[in-house]
């Protein structure tokens, strides 16, 4: 029996001090609630009901600082806001049409299923990422830990490795100083270029990957955080763009990173629920596109080198290194798939080599070489096709 009249509209239950045993698990028959404010309660979980209230707009789950799992929300929602729940891992988003998120806080956040999901990485992934690439970390797998810094809820934390999974694009991050040395093209610097090859009948491209290895540099005191992907197809006047909204740094800020990131075309996949049709990533290329690739890190970070491969479906190359590189990564990531992309604004993240704290402020930039890199970037922006059109 349902505790509260069906004619109710917004339900305000802040501060009560609701436990898993004492809140609510019915609210199936609240057909009309548009509102639902559960801030600063001790529950861990919200019961599956609320995923059935079809016209509520509102959820408002502020300082529940216990609560680790949220269920499939109504697509009807358009505020959401989670602030400050730090033990909060999970939440299912799958239907989320877009509108005011807020995870500010949120520090151990792994998974916004539909849009992304953080997972361990295993020592026998990573050794076969280290094997097949022929590199090598200073420290042995199990001491190694990052910065992983999150765009979605302004946080950093210390972490062991993580793979993270975004709609097509699955990255995994290494403390080490160069790419893989069978990359077919790779180049020192921020930007590499390849034209496709011609193809044999029974091969075809399927994605591939990138390797970046960048760094602090070493003037600067902080850094603003934006990593970002651009792979433009000159031939056919086309681009992908890929910002992610995690980060990763090495505990020791002076150490190079390695960004190894596969993009997997989607033209076989059945997509069930809302997809992202704004990032079309399907196989368009022919032999003879030329394709550049323009790697930016953000403000105070350098890209020392970059590189690209293409990945194929043919029999006869089972067993090469990247398909080996492809079943390592699939492994670590592809437990879940994302079908958008998240597209709130970006925050002006920055990231101090010292304390090792995130904020909002820019007060320790550099103006003019901050400016130099803004200027730089938007020139980079408006010279892709059909951009502004």
């Amino acid at each position: 029996m349902n505790i509260f009249p069906a004619s109710l509209q917004e339900l305000d239950l802040r501060h009560c001090n609701l436990s898993d045993s004492m809140i609510p698990h019915d609210f199936r028959g609240l057909f009309l609630l548009q509102t639902l404010k559960l801030c600063g309660n001790n529950f861990t979980s919200l019961p599956a009901s609320i995923g059935n209230l079809p016209k509520l707009t509102e959820l408002w789950l502020n300082n529940c600082k216990r609560l680790e799992h949220i269920p499939e929300l109504q697509s009807s929602l358009e505020t959401f806001h989670a602030n400050d729940c730090p033990r909060l891992e999970f939440i299912n988003m799958k239907f989320w049409r877009g509108g005011e998120l807020n995870l500010h806080g949120c520090r151990n956040l792994k998974c916004l299923q539909g849009f992304f999901n953080l997972e361990p990485l295993g020592v026998d992934v990573v050794e076969k990422i280290l094997g097949t690439c022929g590199l090598v970390m200073e420290k042995p797998f199990p001491a190694v830990e990052v910065h992983i810094i999150n765009n979605l809820t302004r946080t950093a934390i210390i972490s062991p490795l993580q793979a993270l999974c975004e709609k097509s694009i699955y990255s995994i991050f290494l403390p080490v100083k160069d790419i893989p040395t069978w990359f077919s093209h790779q180049n020192e610097g921020d930007t590499i270029s390849l034209q496709v090859p011609a193809l044999d009948r029974d091969c075809k491209v399927t994605g591939f990957l990138i390797s970046v290895v960048y760094a602090w540099e070493d003037s600067i005191e902080s850094c603003y955080l934006s990593p970002n992907i651009t792979v433009v197809n000159r031939t056919r006047n086309f681009d992908w763009m890929y910002d992610p909204r995690v980060t990763f740094f090495p505990c020791e800020v002076e150490q190079d990173m390695m960004w190894l990131s596969c993009w997997l075309f989607e033209n076989e996949r059945n997509e069930k629920g809302v997809v992202d049709m704004s990032w079309r990533f399907q196989d368009e290329m022919e032999e003879g596109d030329r394709l550049d690739v323009l790697i930016d890190m953000g403000f105070g970070i350098v890209v020392k080198r970059c590189g690209i491969h293409l990945l194929y479906h043919h029999n006869d190359l089972q067993g090469s290194q990247s398909n080996d590189i492809l079943a390592a990564i699939s492994h670590a990531c592809f437990s879940r798939h994302h079908g958008r992309f998240m597209m709130s604004s970006r925050l002006w993240l920055t990231f101090n080599r010292n304390c090792h704290v995130v904020t909002l402020t820019r007060r320790w930039y550099d103006a003019q070489s901050f400016k130099r890199w803004s200027d730089k970037r938007e020139q980079r922006v408006n010279e892709l096709p059909g951009f502004y059109q």
